[in-house]
């Protein structure tokens, strides 16, 4: 914190900021990066962290930043590459500060922040506010797994950091709960770190993940995938020492380990809008946002994977850039709300669709989706054959055949294909999947 801000908060007052960024990883960074283009305006990241980075910093495998900075990188030298080009501008950069609470200002109005740090409470007055405070995943009491509660069990963030920050050992044999696409990131920090894997656990009768690269990664460790099987008991004292599994015949059987990794599951990181009058949704944790990612509240903005949870990084890159860019277009014109939108939603097994608000005005194909944030949505499981339906108004208005949706992964939605001539907008859109083999 400057010395300037230290006086102004020492004595009451608050700090006037034209932007204000909570949160230090990609979204957050690639926002500032942005909008610093704009040399007038008063920008300041937040981040409650001693270091920049995010998640990134804890990897050290290599498919971080081609989207965003045009070159692969280990998730180390990533982070380190975004703190570089961050430091080189004139944003505020506050570590170690914890926004306690945001009040959202009456509209034309600034909104207000607290913020906890070495110095104290200081409180920050800013037009424009951005939430880029990510995700995390869901532990192993949010999944209520019996059992007792010995030292072992960790989530893949917690290894990572152990591993590739303090070059802990976590342990010498240990099972790993769920089949996401972190998983094989698991699998590689496990092995790095020297420990042997006991084997790969999935609830559903397949992975969520490339079942290509996880069977291949099966047999070159040497450790069994177990599908259709969950946790009934985790056993151990003061260490983990084994953990009863389950079938979907029932059919039990126990596999010693005297580690537990649970992997996936990643939930909004959001207890800032729990409270507010942010509208959140339920399905993902995280704000409501329309097509320039603004939230409910006017001149507050979410990028990253605080909107749904696990993303790839240099996506969330490139979304932080993209709200910069929509504040600065907001500032430029002056334009007033966002306009008319069109309420989107998913049925079950899709967990969700962001954005959820869509504006007709900005919808543009793209020849290459897999490139852009765009409009995505997750299914709650992986899906072998099924059909995409979307309706309005009991009119269906587009469908499209896949052959397989990895579950709880991001797939690109073409909006731009609706007929959009028959949505109703006051009704607005469902999305349904039909016809799929699991």
């Amino acid at each position: 914190m400057s010395k300037g801000n230290q006086k102004e908060t020492a004595n009451g007052e608050s700090t006037i900021l034209d932007v204000a960024v909570v949160g230090g990883g990609p979204a957050g960074i690639s926002a500032c990066v942005e909008l610093s283009k704009s040399p007038k305006l008063k920008v300041a990241l937040f981040e409650s962290d001693e270091g920049l980075g995010g998640i990134p910093r804890a990897s050290h495998i290599l498919f971080f930043g081609f989207r965003d900075l045009k070159r692969m990188r280990s998730g180390r030298a990533y982070a380190r590459k975004l703190e570089q080009l961050i430091r080189k501008t004139s944003v505020e950069i506050h570590t170690g500060a914890t926004v306690l609470n945001i009040i959202p200002g009456s509209p034309g109005e600034l909104h207000q922040m607290e913020v906890l740090s070495s110095q104290g409470v200081s409180s920050y007055h800013s037009r424009f506010i951005i939430l880029a405070t990510g995700c995390f995943e869901t532990s192993r009491a949010a999944r209520i797994i019996p059992g007792t509660r010995p030292a072992g069990i960790m989530t893949t963030g917690t290894l990572m950091e152990l591993v590739n920050l303090y070059r802990v050992t976590p342990g010498k044999r240990a099972l790993i709960i769920g089949s996401e696409h972190v998983a094989l990131e698991t699998i590689l920090t496990l092995r790095r770190a020297g420990t042997s894997i006991a084997g790969l656990v999935e609830q559903d009768p397949e992975v969520q993940t490339y079942p290509v690269i996880a069977k291949a990664m099966s047999f070159f460790f040497g450790f069994p995938i177990y599908k259709d099987t969950s946790v009934s008991t985790i056993f151990g004292d003061k260490r983990v020492e084994a953990v009863e599994l389950v079938t979907k015949t029932n059919q039990s059987f126990q596999v010693d380990c005297d580690t537990v990794i649970v992997s996936g599951k990643f939930r909004a990181y959001s207890p800032l809008i729990d409270e507010s009058p942010i509208e959140q949704d339920p399905s993902t944790s995280g704000p409501v946002v329309d097509m320039n990612l603004m939230t409910s509240v006017s001149n507050i903005f979410s990028a990253g994977n605080i909107l749904r949870g696990a993303e790839m990084h240099d996506l969330c890159a490139l979304e932080g850039k993209q709200v910069a860019q929509n504040i600065l277009k907001r500032i430029k014109s002056g334009e007033g709300e966002a306009g008319e939108f069109i309420s989107i939603r998913g049925e079950y097994p899709i967990r969700f669709v962001v954005p959820q608000k869509i504006i007709s005005a900005k919808i543009k194909p793209h020849k290459f989706s897999c490139l852009y944030p765009g409009v995505t949505l997750q299914v709650a499981h992986t899906l072998n054959n099924p059909v995409l339906e979307a309706w309005s108004n009991d009119e269906r208005i587009w469908t499209g055949s896949f052959s397989r949706l990895i579950g709880n992964t991001r797939i690109p939605f073409p909006i731009h294909e609706f007929d959009w001539d028959m949505v109703d907008s006051v009704k607005g859109i469902t999305v349904k999947v039909r016809g799929a083999d699991s």
